[in-house]
């Protein structure tokens, strides 16, 4: 008998080997990761999880599967790709993280989380940063280079005017992880293609302070909401800046605004 068991009753030693088998660094936050957000594939893991290397993901990947936490579903077989999600036995283990989650924050110091703030007037991005300060370490960025990389540290929250980026917003999901919260700031009217950027919340400029404090705030509690409540408050913000610039008739008619509706 392992010496560690010798005065640890029968019926409380499945709690040691629960823990041992959560005790490797990565595993749980895969756990957590797919408990909000599954399925999700290789590559989704991987970003979502910015330290991670694919050698590491594959090792704890293999590990929770031979646990019988994770499952690996077929999604295409030309290529061939797979998704990875929770079985029965992985999503019990749901309540175990709330309980630590709600333990950690009456008895942990919790890390301030960090928020990026990005601009192309230098100005704004120091007043919205003064702003946030009380709640958030800033980060404070003016040009796309500096938003690429600020976002490997994947932050809580990014902050950031659409216009700064000079790529594609299809080209930014591949930057941005997933368990970023994203507002995105906009001038007073914006075009019909902000519908397309993927997002948990706008603003139009000029903002208010008492705004944007209650937004960040607001997107911090949303940490670890379901994809589905996720994607649709993203397009709620789109639609109701939208809609408050362009006839809902107009919307309703163009591809990109209309597809908003269909998601609803």
């Amino acid at each position: 008998m392992d010496r560690r068991t010798v005065l640890v009753p029968p019926s409380d030693r499945p709690s040691l080997e629960a823990l041992e088998l959560l005790s490797n660094k990565w595993e749980p936050a895969i756990i957590l990761t797919l408990l909000h957000h599954e399925p999700l594939r290789f590559s989704e893991l991987e970003s979502g999880l910015p330290d991670i290397s694919a050698n590491m993901l594959t090792t704890a990947l293999a590990s929770l599967t031979e646990s019988g936490l994770v499952q690996r579903q077929p999604i295409s077989n030309t290529p061939p790709q797979v998704e990875y999600e929770l079985t029965a036995s992985g999503r019990q283990l749901e309540p175990v993280f709330s309980t630590l989650s709600t333990w950690g924050k009456d008895h942990l110091e919790t890390p301030t989380p960090t928020a990026v703030v990005a601009d192309c007037d230098d100005r704004l991005t120091e007043l919205y940063g003064e702003w946030l300060a009380e709640n958030f370490d800033v980060e404070p960025v003016n040009t796309t280079a500096g938003l690429r990389e600020s976002l490997l540290d994947a932050p809580e929250l990014v902050v950031f005017d659409i216009d700064l980026w000079d790529g594609s917003m299809y080209e930014f999901e591949t930057h941005c992880p997933i368990t970023t919260r994203r507002v995105l700031l906009v001038g007073g009217r914006p075009e019909l293609s902000l519908a397309a950027w993927r997002c948990d919340d706008v603003l139009r400029k000029p903002i208010r302070k008492a705004e944007l404090v209650a937004r960040a705030e607001t997107q911090l509690d949303c940490i670890g909401q379901s994809e589905t409540e996720r994607d649709r408050a993203g397009i709620e913000a789109k639609l109701a800046i939208l809609e408050s610039i362009y006839p809902k008739s107009q919307l309703e008619t163009q591809d990109v605004t209309a597809r908003l509706y269909d998601q609803l």
